[in-house]
């Protein structure tokens, strides 16, 4: 007898096969290609490979290295998901190290956070025109995601 163990990762799960019983962890055990082949086997069907990091700083390095260390862990390319990161002239100047981590960048009018990383409409015209799949807006943006679901 055999029950068939659809993977989640939420992590170890348990595969019977007769009355001998094996832990699959899903996170060693299970890898896929490509972003569209992991939609594919988790019943998805929308495929994210572009990323619009709507923050700067820290939160921006952060988030792109977690999403790089989960793609080599799930697709053994820790560069099948690509990052855009708006920056302003004084992230530019201070030579930020998420610019450097990013794969693009689009420049944002500099000053206070509303003119830039707090500007939903802006945001929402980069991510359209670039085009991404998904944006990131970090901390303390959480009313980004209302304004972003389309």
């Amino acid at each position: 007898m055999f029950f068939a163990c659809r993977p989640s990762m939420s992590g170890p799960h348990l595969l019977k096969k007769g009355k001998e019983h094996r832990k699959m962890d899903v996170h060693r055990d299970f890898t896929v290609a490509s972003p569209a082949e992991f939609v594919t086997r988790f019943g998805g069907n929308r495929i994210i490979d572009k990323v619009l990091i709507a923050n700067n700083g820290i939160a921006a390095v952060k988030c792109m290295r977690s999403i790089r260390r989960w793609s080599y862990e799930m697709f053994r390319n820790e560069r099948i998901i690509r990052f855009v990161v708006m920056v302003t002239p004084e992230d530019l100047k201070a030579n930020a190290e998420y610019i450097k981590m990013a794969d693009h960048y689009v420049p944002v009018p500099g000053g206070p956070n509303n003119n830039n990383y707090a500007n939903v409409e802006m945001i929402v015209d980069i991510a359209k025109r670039i085009p991404v799949q998904a944006v990131w807006a970090g901390w303390g943006h959480a009313w980004l995601c209302d304004q972003c679901s389309t």
